[in-house]
């Protein structure tokens, strides 16, 4: 068994097959991150009958002026299960990137280890793939805590739409009914193109840690059909003349509820005057809301998401709202149309993350609620875990701070949200 360089053809032949295939572990993700400030290898371990076992795209950077460390995007293309494989092959990588001067190797495995149950509080099913963290720890890996939700460069748990399976109608009725008023609403979705990322961005630029250069790399690298830039826009016009509509009716449900009180007051006449009461200024606020925008302008794009297109699975990698214009509901008339847009030609849609704090209280309640509305099944991923190379020098990349600036979460939440 050997450590070998490979060409990207010789790479992307072996990736392409493998059980863990991932637009991380490509030519196309490893020149985006060449953009990025890193250099690359392609590895390949090969047995004594010059068979390709195990292959990955290594990320490499300096971190600080003395060190650097290695980092397998989604994990090596490895069997997991083959323990003595799996043995030799750690063994041999430590080996050669120790002799290159590393200080360790971080990996974080597209292995699902448990499904989240909604009924049961999200607590998590786990399964047979929870002992291959015993596994890589017994082989000198340390596993990260998530010390916060959405800590991890790739989300520990996320939520998957199966778009064969997938029944609009399983929605609840208050989430269908968030739907169709997007439209009423006067929200559309238009495809654009990478440079339109600047619209995005302006919406996104307070939620991530990537650059707009990141982003624009990213479209133009996965070209041909291989990721989409998808933005939400509102007619403003047709917004107004839809809450003036629905307002009118609303005074109308809500003088025939004051009649009924004079006539018959018991709890459920004024159950439905108090609701009609509600919706009144829900609509009073969205004629407001859609008069000021009006005088500045008739359209205006309130979010958007980029989608990358790989094998069987599209998945979001950004996605954010205009929180100005939260009245409109966007993310979730955006997540229907994403649905819409890709049920015909790939099996799953990828939601890009979860956080783990389920409670109504937090402040990632919304964020989960938008996702959680259309009932995708929801993952745990393994984690991540580091392969310590040099104990002296990571420790003193810890103590002067500088893994939390080179490993940054995939989501950034204000304190404020």
């Amino acid at each position: 068994m050997r450590v070998i360089e490979l060409t990207i053809q010789e790479f992307e032949d072996y990736a392409l097959k493998h059980p863990l295939r991932n637009y991380l572990q490509s030519s196309k993700y490893a020149k985006v991150m060449g953009e990025n400030g890193f250099t690359y290898d392609y590895i390949g371990y090969m047995d004594d009958s010059n068979n390709l076992v195990g292959a990955s795209l290594i990320l490499i950077k300096k971190i600080g002026p003395f060190y650097k460390f290695a980092y397998a995007p989604k994990g090596f293309l490895v069997d997991y299960y083959n323990n003595e494989l799996l043995r030799m092959f750690i063994r041999d990588i430590s080996v050669y990137y120790k002799k290159k001067g590393f200080t360790f190797i971080k990996i974080n495995p597209e292995i699902i280890i448990g499904e989240l149950d909604p009924k049961k509080n999200y607590l998590p099913n786990y399964n047979q793939n929870v002992n291959i963290i015993d596994t890589l720890k017994d082989l000198g890996f340390r596993r990260r805590r998530e010390l916060a939700p959405l800590d991890f460069v790739m989300p520990r748990i996320n939520p998957y739409i199966n778009l064969k399976t997938y029944d609009y109608n399983s929605m609840a009725n208050e989430y269908k009914e968030k739907i169709k008023n997007c439209n009423k609403r006067g929200l559309m979705v238009e495809v654009a193109s990478s440079k339109d990322i600047a619209i995005l961005y302006d919406i996104i630029k307070d939620n991530t840690y990537e650059s707009i250069n990141y982003y624009r790399n990213f479209l133009n690298t996965f070209n041909n059909n291989e990721s989409d830039l998808i933005l939400v826009k509102v007619n403003y016009e047709q917004c107004l003349a839809n809450a003036k509509k629905q307002y009118e009716k609303e005074v109308d449900d809500n003088n025939y509820w004051n009649e009924m009180i004079q006539r018959e007051n018991n709890e459920k006449i004024l159950a439905e005057k108090m609701e009609s009461d509600k919706r009144l200024l829900i609509y009073k606020d969205e004629m407001a809301a859609a008069t000021e925008r009006l005088r500045r302008e008739r359209f205006k794009y309130v979010g958007g998401a980029i989608v990358v297109k790989y094998q069987n699975r599209a998945s979001i990698i950004a996605c954010g709202f205009d929180k100005s214009d939260d009245f409109l509901t966007p993310g979730y008339y955006l997540y229907s149309a994403l649905i819409e847009k890709y049920k015909n030609d790939f099996d799953y849609l990828d939601l890009f993350g979860l956080a783990s704090n389920f409670s109504p209280s937090s402040k990632y309640f919304e964020f989960n609620e938008e996702k959680l509305a259309f009932n995708p099944t929801i993952y745990e991923f393994i984690g991540e875990f580091d392969l310590i190379l040099n104990e002296g020098n990571f420790k003193r990349i810890q103590g002067k701070g500088l893994l939390s600036k080179e490993f940054h979460a995939s989501h950034k939440f204000n304190e404020e949200q």
